[in-house]
Protein backbone atom coordinates (compact mmCIF):
# COMPACT_ATOMS: atom_id res chain seq x y z
CA UNK A 1 0.00 0.00 0.00
CA UNK A 2 1.51 3.26 -1.53
CA UNK A 3 4.75 1.37 -1.25
CA UNK A 4 5.19 2.07 2.60
CA UNK A 5 3.17 -1.61 3.82
CA UNK A 6 3.04 -4.39 2.08
CA UNK A 7 0.38 -7.35 3.46
CA UNK A 8 0.54 -11.10 2.99
CA UNK A 9 -2.98 -11.74 2.40
CA UNK A 10 -3.81 -13.67 5.74
CA UNK A 11 -5.01 -17.27 4.63
CA UNK A 12 -9.43 -16.65 5.01
CA UNK A 13 -9.22 -13.28 3.40
CA UNK A 14 -9.23 -11.89 0.29
CA UNK A 15 -7.77 -8.80 -1.20
CA UNK A 16 -10.24 -6.50 -3.33
CA UNK A 17 -9.51 -3.15 -3.24
CA UNK A 18 -5.93 -1.64 -3.48
CA UNK A 19 -5.61 2.45 -4.27
CA UNK A 20 -2.54 3.45 -4.55
CA UNK A 21 -3.09 6.95 -4.77
CA UNK A 22 -6.31 7.60 -3.31
CA UNK A 23 -5.62 11.73 -3.71
CA UNK A 24 -2.79 13.96 -4.42
CA UNK A 25 -1.96 14.69 -0.92
CA UNK A 26 -0.82 10.90 -0.36
CA UNK A 27 -3.38 9.01 0.91
CA UNK A 28 -4.20 5.40 0.02
CA UNK A 29 -6.51 2.45 0.89
CA UNK A 30 -6.96 -0.73 0.67
CA UNK A 31 -9.85 -3.37 1.26
CA UNK A 32 -9.91 -7.46 2.64
CA UNK A 33 -12.86 -9.23 2.71
CA UNK A 34 -13.85 -12.36 4.64
CA UNK A 35 -16.59 -14.49 3.17
CA UNK A 36 -18.80 -14.46 0.37
CA UNK A 37 -20.49 -10.67 -1.19
CA UNK A 38 -23.73 -9.79 -0.95
CA UNK A 39 -25.44 -7.09 -2.76
CA UNK A 40 -26.40 -4.29 -1.04
CA UNK A 41 -28.13 -1.19 -1.12
CA UNK A 42 -28.39 1.73 1.85
CA UNK A 43 -30.81 3.90 2.85
CA UNK A 44 -29.56 6.26 0.13
CA UNK A 45 -29.89 4.02 -2.44
CA UNK A 46 -26.11 3.35 -3.23
CA UNK A 47 -25.03 -0.23 -4.05
CA UNK A 48 -22.13 -2.22 -2.73
CA UNK A 49 -21.24 -5.65 -2.42
CA UNK A 50 -21.64 -6.75 1.67
CA UNK A 51 -19.16 -9.56 3.23
CA UNK A 52 -19.55 -11.47 6.11
CA UNK A 53 -16.18 -8.96 7.72
CA UNK A 54 -14.11 -6.35 5.78
CA UNK A 55 -10.60 -5.04 6.55
CA UNK A 56 -9.55 -1.64 5.52
CA UNK A 57 -6.64 0.10 5.59
CA UNK A 58 -6.26 4.00 5.59
CA UNK A 59 -2.47 5.24 5.10
CA UNK A 60 -1.73 9.12 4.98
CA UNK A 61 0.94 10.65 4.23
CA UNK A 62 2.73 13.94 5.94
CA UNK A 63 5.27 16.29 5.45
CA UNK A 64 6.26 15.05 9.24
CA UNK A 65 6.07 12.47 11.66
CA UNK A 66 4.30 15.15 13.98
CA UNK A 67 1.97 15.93 11.07
CA UNK A 68 1.05 11.93 10.67
CA UNK A 69 0.36 11.89 14.52
CA UNK A 70 -1.61 14.80 14.74
CA UNK A 71 -3.62 13.31 11.98
CA UNK A 72 -4.18 10.40 13.63
CA UNK A 73 -5.59 11.89 16.91
CA UNK A 74 -8.11 13.39 14.48
CA UNK A 75 -8.98 9.78 13.14
CA UNK A 76 -9.40 8.48 16.58
CA UNK A 77 -11.28 11.10 17.42
CA UNK A 78 -13.65 10.88 14.45
CA UNK A 79 -13.98 6.80 15.66
CA UNK A 80 -14.73 7.46 18.94
CA UNK A 81 -17.70 9.79 17.84
CA UNK A 82 -18.77 7.04 15.02
CA UNK A 83 -18.63 3.97 17.43
CA UNK A 84 -19.79 2.58 21.23
CA UNK A 85 -15.68 1.66 22.29
CA UNK A 86 -15.65 -0.72 24.19
CA UNK A 87 -12.20 -1.70 25.25
CA UNK A 88 -9.09 -0.01 24.54
CA UNK A 89 -5.38 -1.87 23.89
CA UNK A 90 -1.71 -0.79 23.14
CA UNK A 91 -0.42 -3.55 21.62
CA UNK A 92 2.98 -4.02 19.09
CA UNK A 93 3.00 -5.88 15.23
CA UNK A 94 5.84 -6.89 13.93
CA UNK A 95 7.52 -3.69 15.47
CA UNK A 96 5.03 -1.06 14.96
CA UNK A 97 3.19 0.26 18.08
CA UNK A 98 -0.58 0.61 17.29
CA UNK A 99 -3.59 1.71 19.43
CA UNK A 100 -6.38 -1.04 19.34
CA UNK A 101 -10.20 -0.62 20.39
CA UNK A 102 -13.16 -2.86 20.02
CA UNK A 103 -16.41 -1.24 19.56
CA UNK A 104 -19.81 -1.70 17.93
CA UNK A 105 -21.21 0.41 15.82
CA UNK A 106 -24.11 3.30 17.01
CA UNK A 107 -25.59 3.39 13.72
CA UNK A 108 -28.46 1.67 12.60
CA UNK A 109 -28.21 1.85 8.64
CA UNK A 110 -24.32 0.30 9.06
CA UNK A 111 -24.73 -2.90 8.11
CA UNK A 112 -21.91 -3.98 10.37
CA UNK A 113 -22.68 -4.66 13.66
CA UNK A 114 -19.21 -4.77 15.12
CA UNK A 115 -15.32 -4.35 14.34
CA UNK A 116 -12.16 -3.18 15.78
CA UNK A 117 -9.29 -0.47 15.10
CA UNK A 118 -5.71 0.02 15.36
CA UNK A 119 -3.95 3.45 15.00
CA UNK A 120 -0.52 3.70 14.71
CA UNK A 121 2.29 5.75 12.73
CA UNK A 122 5.20 4.81 10.61
CA UNK A 123 7.72 7.40 10.25
CA UNK A 124 5.70 10.18 8.64
CA UNK A 125 2.86 7.98 7.91
CA UNK A 126 -0.47 7.53 9.55
CA UNK A 127 -1.98 4.30 9.53
CA UNK A 128 -5.64 3.13 10.52
CA UNK A 129 -6.86 -0.41 9.82
CA UNK A 130 -10.55 -1.41 10.66
CA UNK A 131 -11.99 -4.62 10.49
CA UNK A 132 -15.53 -4.78 10.68
CA UNK A 133 -18.25 -7.36 10.85
CA UNK A 134 -21.75 -8.35 10.69
CA UNK A 135 -23.66 -9.39 13.28
CA UNK A 136 -24.18 -13.20 11.90
CA UNK A 137 -20.58 -13.47 10.88
CA UNK A 138 -19.85 -13.85 14.98
CA UNK A 139 -15.78 -14.24 14.92
CA UNK A 140 -13.99 -12.48 17.33
CA UNK A 141 -13.02 -8.70 15.60
CA UNK A 142 -10.15 -8.49 18.02
CA UNK A 143 -8.06 -11.95 17.15
CA UNK A 144 -8.92 -11.23 13.42
CA UNK A 145 -7.34 -7.78 13.58
CA UNK A 146 -4.31 -9.46 15.42
CA UNK A 147 -3.72 -12.08 12.49
CA UNK A 148 -4.14 -9.21 9.67
CA UNK A 149 -1.30 -6.67 11.39
CA UNK A 150 0.87 -9.99 11.93
CA UNK A 151 1.01 -10.17 8.31
CA UNK A 152 1.91 -6.38 7.88
CA UNK A 153 5.55 -5.63 6.75
CA UNK A 154 7.37 -1.73 6.18
CA UNK A 155 9.40 -0.40 4.01
CA UNK A 156 12.49 0.52 5.16
CA UNK A 157 13.52 3.93 5.96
Amino acid sequence: VGGIIGVDTPEGMTARENNEALTASGMYYATWSIGEGEPYTNADGDEATLYDAQVYLLLGGYKSEEEAQDALAQWQEMAGAQYAVGETAEETYNGQDFRIITYTFDSDGNPYAYGASAFGTYRNYAVSVELACQEEFGGDAGKLLAQFLDHCHYAMP
